[in-house]
């Protein structure tokens, strides 16, 4: 059986763990600064297995704007913190992908 394609892996994740990542990013935008969520997929992980979500800033936008994350520092710099969040895979084989997502808001704890 064929892995999944990236995208639908990291629509997956999304959709399997939007409160947590929601709140995650709710948390870390407050604290840092516009950023994105990162899921790092491990070779052999269950779907299940819990892995610590990153938070990836940009802190030299120069080299971001021209470099492999162009596309990803762009999302970054436009997506609505309150409605929205960006999220990315990181896979085994160091691929990654990532997306703007924007589901019913988690409230942001008191």
């Amino acid at each position: 059986m064929a892995p999944p394609d990236p995208g639908s892996l990291l629509n997956r994740l999304v959709e399997t763990h939007w409160p947590t990542a929601a709140r995650h990013a709710w948390r870390q935008y407050q604290q840092r600064g516009r950023g994105a969520i990162v899921f790092p997929v491990q070779p052999s992980a269950d779907t299940d297995e819990r892995t610590p979500l990153k938070y990836l800033t940009f802190t030299d936008a120069s080299d971001a704007q021209d470099g492999v994350f162009a596309k990803l520092h762009e999302l970054v710099c436009t997506y609505d913190p309150k409605t929205q969040v960006v999220a990315v895979a990181q896979l085994p084989d160091e691929r990654t992908v990532f997306d703007v997502y924007g589901q019913e808001p988690v409230p942001p704890e008191a």
